[in-house]
């Protein structure tokens, strides 16, 4: 052994002897982390950790029990203890516990000196799956030894047969108390399973391939070179050369290497015999543009050789590799016979192992009485089976003790599902408190990277009963062989409710597909921007993994690694499941975005929040959630280096519409813990936290963002932009030319009222800042309930045709693009179907307004806007008091009356005046309750008026606009809250109606005569906790709280030249709006009435059309008049039907001018007119119109005439004389008196025709109103054979009476005005009332207007109103259906007008809700046969904007209504329709439906 050699043994021993040193000093557990990687570590310094009680065990944190291997004296405490398994649970699903996956379990635990234990008592560690009952064999246990600490091992591979570790006691054990210092479990570092995948190989056999001339040497293909390793001959011949570089170059973007991956490169190569090779003489493999050497061989002479090397290709310093020489090679020519390069993989290409086909699932009804197999979520829930309440059955599951809002009963469902397949799944659920809550029903898809998807979600009250949640969702993967359905409320951390009755089926749709024909988004955008989503474990394997590879380059973790994900408590970073992920995305070539680090939510309490002393949850000391805040900044942005290209340091730091956004700090939301805790410079100190990690690694290309929702919003933009703006100065200040915010993420969810112009006013406003910007979490809901209908889906791609087209044109400064979610199922906004691509991975009109926004939006038209409402304010100012000074008296009235809900409830008049300093505003609202017990105050009842100064009609707010909201009890509220500065308001309430009066001062205007401002005004109408109605002068949409281009316009005028009032405008000449004493500048002035100067036809009504004939009848000397229709008559009314346009519905009108004095007239046409009208069109009608009245038949009328008897046909109108009355009873007598009675007869051939086979004749006959007569006490009686007076369907209006009768007889106007002791004539609904008091409809001397109406009540006054007699002695009826209304009960169930409740009741009884009546006037119309036909809907449906919360009954009974024309629908609009119904509201509801065919 040379010198040397022994010198350089003694150093390799000496160091090996340090290292052995080193190693023997090291703690246990540092040889553990060197091996195997800590996936959950709990000390319980920070609280209990993850722990959950089991059994009747009390689980407490201490932090002084000190003992051996737990120096910090911090344990959990498990006392309370009578059974074995009276114990700590640790789920594995909160541990990121992976089936299939090895553990290794440690436990020190501790057992006080004094506690008493029986001989062989043992603490056990256990896997375990309380429902259905389970037990695996332990995992370890220890002796108990009172006053002694223990430790309990085991190597535990995990088996999704079991859901926990268990940690508790054998039998003998079963009292003891014990504590647990430190539970670690920890996984073995394997190294990951890769493969090799062919990216590029090139045997020259045709060409020279991807190969380029590097320096002076040629390239040459040859086919006669055999060597060793290239046998085909074929090769590329690198010659020419003088210098090293002289080669041939692989450029990394001609063989598809990509920046990050890993390649292996294998050249095969050789050198000519007869070469002269210098000594030393090399062929190299090296990377080009840095130089750096991969690999060498020696060159021979007549010998082949080989080059390979794996390396990792970085794209920042190199470009291409290089087949080359050394020096000593330089001039040496050589061949290249063969290269591969080949991609390391992670996970190979090997297939999922088969599941099992999925098990039967059958109803879980609780009838067992046992859970069913359902747990708490959290541990925390208690879960019974009880028969308090059952929907079907006996007994369902309560659920209580929930402490937060995602607590509640959860079911593993994995085994019941095919891969691929969908299912749809219901479950029944009953309130118990509070009085009203939202519930869900989700689904929970893996465990270590877990997605949730909300079936169905839903507000509900105590008052609705057992509700119906259902849903579909498609389990296109099974990650960690996890699934479960759970019911939660995402807005109550403590609601109790039942739930039953839950099922799980499988549905016909099978594995799907997805369009691989599609333009990738990616694609569409390479040049601009990059294209991301918002991912979990589910997307990440088979069909979601191949939608997302073909979309997007980028992706963003919906959940993982948010800060409750990687450290849910304190020390404990569980970056095992987030690991997974982010490598999985960056092998499939895909950049990593890393959201977030600082949120309010989603963060574990223990980081900003401590408990008082009275258990009151207050902020940590600012050091403390200081220190706790950047180590976990710093350790995050570590350990995820250079893998993520950016990250959300910072996530939703704003207030939402900040009254002063130049205050930013004071804009801040106010219920971040983190505000609470470090002040309002925790924004800046979390991005310094992040910067100096970045500082520390230069190489690292990572951009800091700063990342917000609601953006759109003009007042949050600016405050976020002075936020941005001013910590970038100031850290420019000391690092000049750099930014500390490098980016600003605006999330993007938005809906399809949303305006793109605030989005771009936005975008714009933060590119200014110089900063990038990204859209992070692109959203945009259209339609309820899963449902989106035809047109709401073209308003969708409209809009994002609209907001692509603006981003692309601001692609320099946008980085990113990201869509939050792949597909409308898996959205967790999945019941308004927000997505590019629908629930099946099917492409949307949405995909196709994004991927070409100029050609969608050439192909579909946006819908046009209505047009403002106009009127004036009269100069003047009254005293706010609240009551109606003599100055309101000439002030227009502006009626409020459009509707934004389905329900139409609490409605009202506006009045305005104006002088030199304010506004003034005076609304009397008619209401038929008052409720102001919801804490929101838009959901009291209440008055809002709106002003836009300037009336700029900008769709965000300027400083010139403003929201005003007084209630019933003057309580006021302001948007800005800076505009409440000299308001003054005043409210008197008079019943349950109320006046409200107010001063609003002109902030930004110096008013004058002429000057046109903004303005509108609404109702709020509460019930029960909750806004069920909202009326507003002219906005429809809702958004005025934050759109002036909604508002209506008012022209100020009435100011004379000495500053008094001058004479009120016209309302009937806008171009003079009064004695101003100064010229009008102004456009417009308005009506009273303040009705639209839009005239055009609401979209989707059927158009009419008129034929109209002109005839003159002759007056005999009986006082009778007489007319002929002639022949050519006939032939010119078909001439002009033939002219109108299919779909129009003509009317043939017959104008008959008849003389004053005619008593009777008499129309004649020719034996088949009515026949030929109908056979030029089938839809037809005609009308005959005389002085003396008007008859409308339509088709099926005219087509019963036509078929009866034979010859002329007559129809004739006539006046009776009061002698033939005398038989009429004086009573009844007294009801008609003097007033007009008619007969009405249709004739053919002399056959008299007295009805018409279940058709109607509408029917109106002129009356002028008595002095002092109701309108609502007028109407129409039918005398019948025995003089009898029956009410007949009908209404006064404008000095026609108006009814609709199914026969011809005699009908005389009548008067009856009945009054009601409890209603006056200022209630909402005394017209309503009296109307159907005159008609016998309601009956009394009371008709208790406040009182819930019932089933029984509604039905029994449906009847009544349109005449459907009772049975007299019914055969079949309800079981329960007894009293004098029975007879009532068996017509609507005989006639289908309801079917009861179920189990053959009618529940007489019950209150009736809003869906039972619109479902009852569905089937009373269609009994009637008055919906239109099939194909012919007056308006389309659009959908409401909480139709979900429907039953499945009533859906159809909606959608036919309002394609009838009898409900007004739209997303923005609320039904309520659990809301229970007042007799007030039905009698309005009532007198609506007959007089003019809507429900009000």
């Amino acid at each position: 052994m040379s010198s040397t050699i022994f010198r350089n043994w003694r150093k390799a021993a000496a160091v090996f002897l340090v290292l052995c040193l080193v190693i023997s000093l090291m703690p246990v557990n540092s040889i553990v982390y060197a091996d195997s990687t800590a996936v959950y570590h709990e000390t319980f310094a920070g609280g209990v950790g993850k722990a959950v009680q089991s059994g009747g065990a009390k689980l407490t944190q201490v932090t002084d029990k000190v003992f051996e291997g737990n120096d910090d004296g911090a344990a959990l405490y498990v006392s309370n203890r009578a059974n074995g398994w009276d114990a700590a649970d640790f789920k594995f699903a909160d541990l990121h516990l992976e089936n299939g996956k090895t553990y290794n379990i440690t436990i020190n635990g501790y057992v006080d000196p004094n506690v008493e234990v029986s001989p062989g008592g043992l603490i056990v560690a256990q896997a375990v799956n309380p429902s259905p009952e389970a037990y695996d064999n332990y995992m370890g246990q220890a002796v108990i030894t009172t006053g002694a600490a223990f430790t309990i091992t085991s190597n535990y591979t995990v088996n999704n047969t079991y859901d926990r570790i268990r940690i508790q006691s054998n039998d003998a054990g079963a009292a003891v108390p014990f504590y647990i210092g430190d539970i670690l479990i920890t996984a073995e570092n394997t190294p990951p399973v890769t493969t090799e995948k062919e990216i590029y190989h090139e045997d020259f056999l045709n060409s020279a391939g991807k190969a380029v001339q590097s320096g002076g040497a040629n390239l040459t293909q040859v086919t006669n070179k055999v060597f060793e390793g290239n046998d085909d001959g074929a090769a590329l011949y690198v010659s020419n050369r003088i210098n090293n570089y002289d080669a041939a170059d692989f450029k990394f973007a001609d063989v598809g290497m990509q920046n990050g991956k890993t390649y292996t490169v294998t050249v095969k190569g050789y050198v000519d015999a007869g070469e002269a090779v210098p000594a030393g003489a090399q062929a190299y493999l090296q990377t080009v543009d840095s130089y750096d050497w991969l690999a060498g061989a020696d060159m021979i002479a007549g010998e082949a050789f080989t080059l390979t090397k794996k390396f990792t290709a970085d794209t920042t310093k190199d470009s291409a590799v290089r087949v080359q020489s050394n020096d000593a090679g330089a001039t040496v020519p050589f061949y290249i016979g063969d290269i591969l390069i080949t991609e390391t993989v992670s996970g190979g290409d090997t297939e999922e192992p088969p599941r099992d086909p999925a098990l039967p699932f059958t109803t879980i009804t609780f009838e067992d009485q046992t859970t069913g197999g359902f747990v708490g979520r959290g541990g925390v829930e208690i879960l019974t089976p009880t028969n308090e309440a059952s929907h079907t059955g006996e007994y369902s599951l309560k659920v209580e003790g929930r402490t937060k809002t995602w607590n509640g009963p959860t079911l593993r469902v994995e085994k019941y599902v095919d891969k691929g397949s969908e299912y749809k799944v219901t479950a029944w659920v009953k309130l118990i408190e509070p009085e009203s809550s939202q519930i869900q029903l989700s689904t929970q898809v893996g465990s270590s990277t877990p997605g949730y998807s909300t079936f169905q979600a839903k507000t509900i009250s105590t008052n609705d009963g057992w509700v119906k949640y259902e849903g579909k969702y498609r389990y296109n993967s099974v990650p960690d062989e996890y699934l479960t359905i759970y019911i939660e409320s995402s807005n109550n951390a403590t609601a109790s409710f039942y739930i039953d009755d839950i099922s799980f089926e499988k549905t016909q749709a099978g594995p799907i597909e997805i369009q691989k024909d599609l333009v990738p988004v990616k694609d569409a955008y390479k040049d601009e921007f990059l294209i991301g989503n918002a991912i979990s474990g589910e997307d990440l394997s088979g069909v979601r993994l191949e939608l997302l590879k073909m979309h997007n380059n980028s992706a963003t973790a919906g959940n993982d690694m948010k800060p409750g994900s990687l450290q849910p408590t304190k020390g404990n970073y569980t970056f095992a499941a987030a690991d997974t992920m982010v490598d999985k995305v960056l092998s499939e070539g895909i950049k990593m975005h890393g959201h977030v680090l600082v949120w309010h939510q989603q963060t574990g309490e223990w980081m900003n929040t401590a408990t008082d002393g009275s258990g009151n949850k207050v902020p940590l000391p600012r050091e403390e959630a200081l220190q706790n805040m950047t180590t976990h900044i710093k350790t995050v942005v570590e350990h995820f280096g250079n893998k993520v290209i950016s990250w959300d340091v910072v996530n939703e730091a704003m207030g939402d519409n900040p009254s002063n956004p130049s205050d930013w700090r004071s804009s801040l939301r106010n219920d971040s813990m983190w505000g609470k805790a470090i002040g309002p410079d925790y924004v800046e100190l979390a991005f310094l936290a992040a910067r100096e990690v970045l500082d520390a690694h230069p190489d690292w290309n990572i951009k800091l963002y700063y990342n917000d929702y609601n953006e759109d919003n003009q007042k949050k933009s600016q405050a976020i932009y002075n936020m941005v703006k001013e910590i970038n100065e100031k850290y420019a200040e000391t690092h000049p030319g750099k930014l500390l915010i490098d980016g600003i993420g605006m999330q993007g969810h938005y809906n399809i009222q949303t305006n793109p112009l605030n989005v771009e006013l936005s975008l714009e406003r933060f590119i200014s800042l110089g900063v990038e910007v990204s859209i992070t979490e692109l959203d945009i809901t259209a339609g309820e309930n899963s449902q989106l209908s035809e047109k709401l889906a073209e308003a969708q791609g409209y809009l994002y045709a609209q907001l692509f087209k603006i981003f692309k044109a601001h692609a320099a400064n946008i980085e990113r693009v990201t869509i939050w979610g792949m597909d409308d199922g898996t959205s967790w906004r999945s019941s308004q179907n927000p997505l590019l691509f629908d629930r099946n991975l099917q492409a949307k009109l949405a995909y196709y307004g994004a991927i070409d926004p100029d050609k969608y939006m050439s192909e579909h038209q946006p819908t046009t806007p209505v047009g403002a409402k106009q009127s004036t304010a009269n100069f003047g100012t009254p005293v706010i008091d609240g009551t109606i000074d003599q100055i309101w008296s000439n002030a227009p009235a502006l009626a409020i009356n459009e509707y934004q809900m389905a329900w139409q409830g609490a409605t009202g008049t506006a009045r305005t005046l104006w002088d030199d300093s304010n506004l003034y505003v005076l609304v009397q609202v008619s209401d038929e309750q008052l409720d102001k017990s919801s804490i929101n105050a838009y959901e009291q009842d209440s008055v809002e008026v709106f002003v836009d100064e300037n009336n700029g009609k900008t769709p965000f707010y300027q400083e010139d606009d403003g929201q005003y909201r007084v209630n019933f009890d003057n309580e006021t509220s302001f948007n800005p809250a800076s505009i409440s500065e000299g308001f003054e308001s005043a409210a008197r309430v008079s019943g349950t109606n109320y006046t409200v009066e107010m001063k609003i001062p002109f902030k930004t205007l110096t008013p004058a005569n002429g000057i046109r401002i903004g303005f509108d005004t609404q109702v709020n109408d509460a019930q029960n906790s909750a806004r069920q109605s909202v009326a507003a002068w002219n906005d429809q949409s809702g958004s005025g709280y934050q759109d002036t281009s909604v508002f209506g316009v008012l022209t100020l005028t009435g100011k004379g030249d000495s500053g008094e009032p001058g004479e009120p405008g016209n309302p009937d000449n806008p171009s003079n709006p009064g004695n101003s004493g100064s010229s009008n500048t102004g456009s417009g002035g308005g009506s009273n009435s303040g009705s639209s100067d839009n005239s055009t036809p609401a979209a989707g009504t059927k158009a009419e059309s008129n034929v109209t004939v002109k005839l003159t009848a002759a007056v005999n000397a009986d006082g009778s008049a007489n007319v002929k229709v002639t022949d050519k008559t006939v032939e010119d009314i078909l001439k002009d039907l033939s002219k109108i346009k299919d779909g129009v519905k003509p009317t043939v009108l017959l104008a008959v001018n008849v003389p004053s004095n005619a008593d009777a007239v008499t129309l004649e046409l020719p034996a088949d007119t009515l026949g030929k009208i109908l056979e030029a069109d089938g839809n037809a009608s005609i009308k005959v119109s005389a002085g003396i009245g008007e008859l409308l038949f339509d088709s099926r009328a005219m087509k019963t005439i036509s078929e009866t008897g034979t010859g002329t046909i007559e129809i004739k109108i006539s006046k009776v004389a009061a002698a033939d009355l005398s038989a009429i009873p004086s009573d009844a007598a007294d009801r008609i008196a003097d007033r007009p009675v008619f007969e009405f007869t249709v004739s053919r051939g002399g056959t008299k025709i007295s009805d018409f086979n279940g058709s109607t004749v509408s029917v109106s006959i002129p009356y002028t109103l008595k002095q002092d007569e109701d309108p609502n006490a007028v109407l129409v009686y039918y005398i019948d054979s025995s003089n009898s007076l029956i009410p007949v369907r009908g209404y006064y209006h404008n000095g026609t009476i108006e009814f609709i009768t199914a026969h011809f007889s005699k009908f005389a106007v009548g008067y009856n005005k009945i009054s009601f002791s409890d209603v006056k004539s200022t209630d909402s609904y005394y017209d309503a009332v009296t109307y159907l008091g005159a008609r016998e409809i309601a009956t009394g001397t009371g008709f208790d207007p406040k009182h819930t109406v019932t089933r029984g009540e509604a039905i029994v006054m449906l009847m009544k109103a349109y005449d459907i007699k009772p049975l007299a002695e019914p055969e079949d009826n309800f079981s329960d259906a007894a009293g004098e209304f029975a007879g009532y009960y068996a017509k609507a169930r005989e006639i289908g007008l309801t079917g009861g409740v179920g189990y053959n009741r009618i529940d007489a009884d019950a209150p009736l809700t809003r869906e039972m009546l619109y479902t009852l006037v569905y089937n009373l119309k269609k009994y009637l046969g008055e919906l239109p036909a099939t194909g012919t809907a007056v308006t389309e449906y659009k959908g409401f904007g909480d139709e979900n919360k429907l039953s499945d009954w009533s859906v159809n009974a909606v959608k036919q209504l309002v394609e009838a024309g009898i409900i007004k629908d739209g997303t923005s609009t609320q039904l309520n329709p659990k809301f229970n119904c007042s007799r007030g509201k039905f009698a309005i509801v009532l007198h609506s439906l007959l007089s003019n065919n809507t429900i009000n």
